[in-house]
């Protein structure tokens, strides 16, 4: 099902989330999407790119909420 970022923003706080299907406003801004993996681990997620490659122009990966402290994000 497609969500909007702020139903995704709380539904999903503090997990890694895989979404397909997104969708951007005209600054490039993920406004919705479809959530097909989360977790709070994200190793679980990346294990699994590959089942999504056909989406990898809608694809996003994210961490939602407040990054933990020692994880850098590219």
């Amino acid at each position: 099902m497609i969500e909007s970022m702020e139903r995704i923003t709380e539904e999903y706080s503090g997990k890694w989330v895989l979404m397909i299907d997104c969708e951007e406003d005209e600054n490039g801004t993920i406004i919705n999407g479809r959530v097909i993996l989360s977790d709070v681990d994200r190793n679980n997620i990346v294990s699994r790119f590959e089942e999504y490659e056909e989406y990898a122009l809608s694809t996003s990966f994210r961490y939602i909420g407040k990054i933990p402290e020692g994880v850098s994000i590219l």
